[in-house]
């Protein structure tokens, strides 16, 4: 397995896990978390370059991939393990044959996403055992080298292809062996460079051993082979190392316990390790295949399990503290899936692929760009204010002098959050001369009501819209407002029939409001009196005309309420 920076857009980049005392040039600083459709400035503090690209919205390991199903080719034969490599600019995929030990190139060009050309390159004379498993590709002093592990019992072994130069070129093989018999039916293989000397590891499924290949400086060295022993392990799959602060740590799946197992190993690889689970087997269930790798400024893992599941671990609390596990389901139409690639990144959508060994197929696994990011992209020195319309886990890519030898690529991470969702409630009715209580339906940081009041509630006995603005603990604002309707006591009938007793309408709360204007319509529609508060009561009459008995509708409109009183009245003889 081979691991790349995700930080690398429109290219892949080798994972070092060598400490760069080069600090970075590409740079830029943002908040940690704003408010959902909050402007934010982006300021660029990279070194000058003849070009810069901005993408505020890129793929992102916290989402639910993608996944697509591609066909086998004729070269696949139960396909186990999967990792790629850069040759300057060229892609390639090697690929493990279960059934015949037989090995696989897909040389894919300039781009991962173009069509294959696949070619299977046999088992080299059946140097390459049955029950192929592990591979991994690395370069070293110029040349490109394969490692793959496999076999049972007695034909289990350790293997080296070497290309020379080009990963294009024929390769020569050569059985390293299995020194001291230390591997029985080994699966995955992971080797790195730690201060200066590459070890390797593997990881045996019959005897559940843990095994380190140190090859000393080269890999062109024959390695010393340790058994290292059992550290709880059981019928054990996968395996990833992975620093983090100066600290290594390997994970391994273990199929027949349903569990991750992590290995402490401090600062060196050649340390005793100390080990725990982490395993978490109600969303793992016959892990095989899994990968660690970090995303932006967050790390993240994917598990095989080997049923069709891929499962998502993501690590709050750093590579030492318990992951926090979710189920993916069968993406991809995934089929008994065994080996995962390593995550890469074309344009701005993240990728990995998986063989699924039951149906000789690999599942494109891809983790798109979004399009709440408004722009979405820029190719400014200074990019304009982004904003975000949706809360969610952003990654934020740059690159400059994109192409070029110098290229340098930055990401980050923004939290946007959503807004206050602050209420207020509906509407309300009051009797005139009482008073309610206005409040919000929670807490916040700050009030500021649009009479003027930072109180969290407030007393009011007017008519009314009143607004709230409220800021919460992360300075996300929310507003709403509602209306506080009076009930003046509006009479719903009247007898203009000369008694001197109820013959007009008369609405005492009117007396105090004398510009009050008044508006009555028949059940047509028909505007029949419009008249103030101050001019009288409506007599019943329409240009002189006694309107019959029935209902009529009105509008009242009282200065400083904002919403019009309406409603019917009627007229009884």
């Amino acid at each position: 397995m081979f691991h790349f920076c995700l930080e690398e857009i429109f290219m892949l980049c080798i994972l070092s896990f060598l400490a760069n005392n080069i600090a970075a040039q590409a740079d830029f600083s943002i908040p940690d978390t704003i408010c959902i459709n909050e402007t934010v400035t982006v300021e660029n503090l990279s070194r000058d370059a003849d070009t810069y690209y901005w993408n505020f919205c890129s793929g992102n390991l916290i989402h639910d991939p993608g996944g697509e199903n591609m066909p086998n080719p004729g070269t696949l034969n139960r396909p186990a393990f999967i990792d790629f490599a850069d040759d300057n600019g060229n892609y390639y995929a090697f690929i493990t044959n279960h059934q015949d030990g037989t090995l696989v190139r897909n040389a894919y060009g300039s781009s991962f996403l173009a069509p294959q050309v696949s070619q299977n390159l046999g088992n080299f004379g059946g140097v390459i055992p049955l029950h192929a498993q592990g591979i991994q590709v690395l370069e070293d002093g110029g040349n490109w080298h394969a490692f793959i592990v496999g076999g049972q019992r007695e034909d289990s072994r350790l293997l080296r292809l070497d290309f020379g130069s080009s990963l294009s070129n024929s390769p020569t093989i050569t059985n390293l062996g299995n020194t001291g018999d230390v591997m029985d039916y080994p699966e995955d293989l992971y080797i790195t460079n730690d201060g200066g000397n590459w070890v390797g590891f593997t990881v045996n499924y019959n005897t559940n051993n843990l095994v380190r290949f140190d090859f000393g400086n080269s890999l062109a060295n024959t390695p010393s082979m340790t058994d290292l022993g059992n550290y709880g392990f059981n019928q054990p799959c996968g395996i990833n190392p992975v620093m983090e602060n100066g600290n290594w740590y390997i994970f391994v799946s273990n199929y027949g316990s349903h569990e991750i197992t992590r290995l402490d190993f401090g600062n060196s690889l050649s340390a005793n390790p100390s080990a725990s689970s982490i395993g978490d087997n109600t969303v793992l269930y016959y892990p095989f295949d899994l990968t660690i790798i970090r995303d932006c400024e967050n790390t993240y893992g994917f598990v095989l399990n080997r049923f069709n599941d891929i499962v998502r671990l993501v690590f709050n609390e750093g590579l030492g503290g318990q992951p926090e596990y979710t189920s993916l389901g069968e993406t991809g139409n995934l089929y008994n899936p065994q080996g995962i690639s390593d995550v890469f990144r074309v344009g701005d959508t993240l990728y990995a692929f998986v063989a699924n060994i039951d149906n000789s197929t690999i599942t494109r696994l891809y983790f798109p760009g979004c399009t709440n990011a408004h722009p979405a992209s820029s190719t400014d020195r200074n990019p304009p204010p982004v904003s975000y319309d949706t809360p969610g886990i952003y990654n934020i890519n740059l690159v400059i002098d994109e192409g070029q030898p110098d290229q340098e690529n930055m990401c980050r991470n923004i939290v946007v959050l959503d807004s206050a969702h602050m209420r207020l409630g509906n509407d309300t009715l009051i009797t005139a001369g009482t008073s309610i209580t206005l409040a919000p339906d929670s807490t916040y940081s700050s009030y500021l009501w649009s009479n003027g009041s930072t109180d969290p509630a407030i007393d009011v006995s007017e008519a009314g819209t009143y607004t709230l603005t409220v800021t919460n603990q992360y300075g996300c604002v929310a507003t709403d407002d509602i209306e506080v309707i009076v009930d003046i006591g509006i009479p719903n009938f009247f007898t203009p029939n000369g008694d001197g007793y109820n013959d007009t309408w008369d609405i005492p709360f009117l007396n105090v409001e004398p510009e009050a204007e008044i508006s009555v319509f028949d059940r047509f529609g028909n505007l029949l009196t419009r008249y103030k508060a101050g001019e009288g009561d409506w007599d019943g009459s329409s240009d002189g005309r006694i309107m019959p008995a029935g209902t009529y509708w009105y509008i009242i409109e009282v200065p400083g309420i904002e919403k019009p009183y309406k409603g019917w009245v009627s007229i009884k003889r």
